[in-house]
């Protein structure tokens, strides 16, 4: 027979697993939230860019500025540092 003990040790983990499972499903919400909104966000500002040449321009710069790996600047078409 398991002593009292035992028994709420194993209710412990148990409770520690249900929690860690949660925490990584919070984890994975918020990260497929955020690309999400990147995403959204980021076809908003492509479509404004192909109507309005002075906003492209404003955002052309903004990249050239905010943009360091070469490979993100060559992917906006952005002089390789």
């Amino acid at each position: 027979m398991t002593s009292k003990l035992e028994q709420l040790k194993k209710k412990q983990e148990q409770l520690r697993l249900k929690i860690q499972k949660e925490q990584q499903k919070e984890s994975s919400k918020k990260r497929k939230d955020d690309t999400r909104r990147k995403i959204l966000l980021g076809a908003m500002v492509l479509e404004r860019m192909e109507r309005e040449n002075d906003y492209k321009e404003q955002v052309t710069n903004k990249l050239d500025q905010y943009l360091t790996k070469n490979r993100d600047r060559e992917l906006f078409e952005l002089e390789v540092k």
